[in-house]
């Protein structure tokens, strides 16, 4: 059985393609951007994002204010 965190949305804007992950309001540190799974308008994210420490950039896309993240989850890795 798979086990992830959900992470706090993020609000996209048109001006930004750099995000604070965040749970709870607290700066959230992914094992890797291989660990994200986002949905925006409906289309899960692959291949278009970096994480760096507690953030995310994405790349080739651009956003407006009325875009929507759907969801953003954590997968965590077992040991």
């Amino acid at each position: 059985m798979a086990s992830y965190d959900t992470l706090d949305n993020i609000t996209l804007s048109d001006s930004k393609t750099t995000y604070e992950l965040k749970k709870g309001d607290f700066a959230f540190e992914p094992a890797s951007a291989n660990n994200i799974i986002c949905s925006i308008n409906g289309k899960v994210q692959s291949g278009n994002f970096s994480v760096s420490g507690s953030t995310i950039t994405f790349t080739d896309v651009s956003f407006s204010s009325s875009d929507k993240m759907d969801y953003i989850l954590h997968i965590r890795t077992s040991k």
